[in-house]
């Protein structure tokens, strides 16, 4: 089974309750369309090319880069013109009297096809997919959630829970994914091996952040903590929520390891860890599941006593940190936010459509699910869980 050959097979649809429209409101509503570009990616590009402020743009969520996908996002205090290029449009909608946000996401619709697959392979998959209707899947963070992890250096934000400011920035600035441009590796590879000699660094920088904290580092060598409040702070909260969504994985895993012997359980390494899936639940433990809530880890968090408590414990002791970290005095504009998370989740309006022959894959065919999923569930988890144990290879587009 393959997934996203082509960004029109993997389609995303945000459903938003929309704020109030007003023509006096300070805040211009787009509807954007995109493709082989990240919400971020088209954020930053309203910023360079058309001189908008970073803190003027709200959206409510980050949609995948390699999709083509629908969504709003807002402008505070300026209108512009419809833009249309080659990977993305905007269209105003109207002015409203507050900006976009996470809070008025109802549901993603999501339009998948999927190709590759053997004739054999169909009725696995429905059967996967009535599994994955009847009995939810768990609701870990999917792997778009890990791309700052994805050096394999570890996490920025464990370093500011660690109160390591100096190898915070070395995250920031000197470590590369196989994912990253060619210029971008370059870059980080040169400011590795120059770690220090700011103003060597400074001298290769490209017009980015990164340059920004190179050029105070050059004048304050050692005040890593400045520099590290000097990263965007939109970029820095996203180092957060991948900390803490890789420790709410392994606190939902343990969890599901505790419940369900191994013979009943399928795991899938991804960038940050495992996770471990089922493919049915005794009655009893389902309607336990679906009543499990496991909060996201800050400093205030309080974790239910008995099994939830247990998890947390062991793997807050593992990683080596301290709940009091996670308070992050020292870090101005970006902090850690507990949220309750329920541990499964269930498509909605699941739908699948007859098999067809691929025009890509020769001698193969493709079939096209549809379904919506609730706000900060991942289809690409969903994806997963159906391949759980049928299929040898799972590409991660």
């Amino acid at each position: 089974m393959k997934i996203k050959s082509r960004p029109d097979d993997f389609v995303v649809e945000e459903f938003l309750t929309l704020p109030e429209f007003s023509p006096s409101g300070e805040y211009v509503i787009y509807g954007l369309e995109k493709r082989g570009l990240s919400t971020l990616e088209v954020v930053n590009r309203l910023v360079h090319k058309y001189g908008i402020r970073d803190r003027e743009i709200n959206f409510a969520g980050i949609k995948d880069k390699y999709a083509l996908t629908s969504q709003y996002l807002s402008i505070r205090g300026k209108r512009l013109k419809e833009i249309r290029e080659r990977n993305f449009s905007l269209t105003p909608l109207g002015r409203a009297v507050r900006p976009v946000g996470p809070d008025l996401i109802m549901k993603n619709r999501f339009t998948i096809t999927l190709r590759s697959l053997d004739r054999t392979h169909i009725p696995v998959l429905i059967n996967s997919l009535s599994e994955v209707s009847r009995w939810g899947f768990p609701n870990y963070f999917g792997e778009q959630r890990f791309g700052s992890a994805r050096h394999g250096e570890g996490f920025l934000a464990k370093r500011l829970v660690l109160g390591d400011f100096e190898g915070a920035l070395r995250l920031y600035l000197a470590s590369w994914s196989s994912e990253d441009r060619a210029v971008v590796k370059e870059f980080k590879r040169f400011v590795s091996d120059h770690w220090g000699n700011w103003e060597e660094c400074l001298s290769v920088a490209p017009r980015s952040n990164e340059r920004s904290v190179l050029a105070y580092l050059r004048d304050h060598p050692r005040d890593f903590l400045k520099a590290v409040n000097l990263i965007n702070p939109r970029m820095l909260s996203l180092y957060i929520a991948a900390y803490q969504s890789y420790i709410w994985n392994e606190m939902a895993s343990e969890f599901i390891r505790l419940n369900l012997s191994e013979d009943e359980l399928i795991g899938f390494p991804y960038v940050a860890g495992e996770m471990v899936f089922y493919k049915t639940l005794p009655e009893g433990l389902f309607h336990e599941f679906r009543r499990i809530e496991i909060p996201l880890v800050d400093s205030k968090v309080e974790f239910p006593a008995g099994k939830i408590r247990e998890v947390a414990r062991s793997v807050i002791n593992r990683e080596g940190v301290a709940i009091g970290g996670f308070r992050l005095n020292k870090i101005k504009r970006a902090f850690f936010k507990s949220v309750l998370r329920g541990l499964i989740a269930f498509p909605e309006g699941l739908e699948i459509s007859d098999p067809a022959p691929d025009e890509i894959y020769s001698d193969k065919f493709k079939v096209t699910i549809s379904f919506f999923l609730h706000s900060g569930t991942y289809a690409t988890v969903l994806l997963r869980r159906v391949q759980a144990g049928e299929w040898a290879e799972f590409p991660s587009g």
